[in-house]
Order: structure tokens, then sequence, then C-alpha cells
């Protein structure tokens, strides 16, 4: 089965995910392209500084700084490689060209000089870890399907930062799904789920570590199932879905106070 994977050069969780599906599967994987994006991208009527603020009442200070830490310095060593042969990018393309897979540094996956790429390395299916959303001429490429990996249990909570509101709502259950992505939001048919329980002492930073830990896993079963074909999808009903939008300071200030409420 031929593999491209299309993703975010983010350190802090999604680098360690790819890193592991590309070990895993290396000698299937006819290429490896990051997409620029930025997760503080939220929308034209809110404000990424106030958005920033919730993530550190979410996260709280040690971990928010932590994550702030370990994104600079990744960026300063992605910069000094460029310019220091014997500095190593910690990129995930580094990790690509290691097993000398064809890596690509693009803007967006939907411009047609891309598909035009995508379509020539002929990809049964692409791993879609990008912020971007993949338009129709692009799903049409591999003859199997673009997939991603969601971090809950689909149908229910579509959308951004699940673990939070997984937490904000008192769920006593979550986990990872990987689904086949359409022209809808975390709307395709779902390959795998992989559920674990929500602890009483869960925090957002615990959950998150719990979703990409069997995220790799999860990824590596669904491509699993795909190769060997004759398999049964499970249902990702609009009738049965909730969706969340980015929290605002005031869900942060509620779930950082214990004001949360049970779904």
């Amino acid at each position: 089965m031929r593999i491209f994977i299309i993703t975010m050069d983010d350190p802090v969780f999604t680098v360690p995910f790819i890193r592991e599906v590309i070990e895993q599967r290396h000698k299937d994987i006819v290429g490896v392209a990051t997409s620029k994006g930025d997760r503080m991208v939220i929308g034209k009527k809110r404000s990424p500084i106030v958005y920033l603020f919730s993530l550190l009442l979410i996260m709280g200070p040690l971990n928010f700084l932590k994550h702030v830490m370990v994104t600079v310095t990744f960026k300063i060593r992605k910069k000094l490689s460029k310019i220091f042969g014997f500095v190593k990018s910690p990129s995930i393309l580094n990790t690509a060209a290691k097993y000398q897979i064809p890596t690509f540094d693009i803007s967006t996956p939907n411009s047609k000089e891309f598909r035009e790429t995508l379509k020539a390395l002929r990809p049964d299916v692409i791993i879609n870890q990008s912020q971007s959303i993949i338009k129709k001429e692009l799903l049409e490429i591999p003859t199997i399907g673009v997939i991603n990996r969601h971090n809950a249990l689909l149908p229910k909570n579509r959308g951004r930062l699940t673990p939070f509101w997984v937490l904000f709502k008192k769920e006593k259950e979550t986990g990872v799904s990987i689904h086949f992505v359409n022209e809808g939001i975390d709307a395709g048919e779902i390959i795998v789920q992989a559920k674990f329980e929500v602890s009483p002492n869960e925090t957002f930073n615990s959950l998150v570590r719990k979703n990409y830990t069997v995220a790799p896993k999860a990824m590596l079963k669904a491509l699993e199932i795909l190769e060997k074909g004759n398999y049964t999808l499970m249902p990702n009903d609009d009738a049965e879905a909730t969706y969340n939008t980015v929290p605002s300071f005031r869900d942060a200030w509620d779930y950082r106070m214990g004001r949360t409420k049970k779904n």
C-alpha cells in the first residue's frame, strides 16, 4: 500500500506521533509533506491573544510555559540547521529523509501544483494531520482515501480542542478515532476507535498525553485494516454528532474554577 503523509511540524505531539508511523511503515510511505498552519488561527472574530490566555488557564502556567519553550526551541533549531550544517533539524521531514522518503515543504495541500505532485506519486492512502480543510480535488486523488486522527470518540465531540470539552462536559470515556476525511467536519466513516476511561483526577494535559499514546497504535491498525481490504466501517452519524468550538475565555475560566457541567 502506498501511503503519503501531510502534517504539521508541531513538536509537542504531532511530530512524535507521525515519527512513530514513519518508523513502522517507512517502506510503504511514498512522501511526507509539512504544510504551513497555525493553531492560533481560530477565526476572524476571535482574538488569538485571548485564546492564548485561555490555553494558559486550561493547561496551567507550568505546562503552558513548557509547551512554549519546546515550540520556540524547535523553531530555533530548524532555522539554525539551515545555516549551520552541523545542527540537525528536528523537523519530521528529517525523519522521513533518513528513510530516503521524498519530502515536501508546502504552503497548502490544496494547491494545484501539489495536487499534481500527489497524482504522480499515486498514493492509496493519504494521512492528513495538517490544519488545512482538504478540498474535494485532493480527496479524490488516493485510491482508498484520505484519513485523519481525531482525539475523541466520533460522532461525539467533532471540532477543536476535544480533550478540553471531554473534561468540561465531565464525560467518563474518550479516545481516538481514525476516520476517512470527507467535505464535512470530522464527518467521514470511522475505521478504528481506541477507547479509554477518563479518570476522576484527569487534567487536560494528562488526557492529551493519553490521546497521543494510543494514536500511533490506532493509526497503524487502521492502515493494516485498509491494506487487507474487505473491512467494515463504523458509522459517523450526523444525527448523533456533537460539535465543539474553540473554548472562550469564560469557558477556560469556568474549567479552571471547577465550574464545569455534566453532559
